[in-house]
């Protein structure tokens, strides 16, 4: 491998994870408000700051799995 072609891997890798699981936390929010609003009747509503906890935890979530990847990819490349 090259000296920097694993951090520049990394960082891209890292990036497609974490913004793919925002996108899928944001989608599944909004599909289970849209549920609440019209199976339960309860208004739509969208609270930020429980939203931001939503999109705090797939970040975390995108990084963990994003590192995991990466760590199996560099484990692969040096064997």
């Amino acid at each position: 491998m090259k000296d920097k072609n694993w951090f520049k891997t990394f960082v891209l890798i890292l990036i497609a994870f974490v913004l793919t699981m925002d996108f899928i936390a944001l989608l599944a929010y909004l599909a289970a408000k849209t549920y609440i609003y019209f199976i339960r009747g309860v208004e739509f509503g969208v609270d930020l700051q429980e939203l931001l906890r939503v999109i705090k935890a797939a970040s975390l979530g995108g990084f963990i799995a994003g590192a995991g990847c990466w760590f199996a990819y560099l484990k692969n490349e040096r064997s």
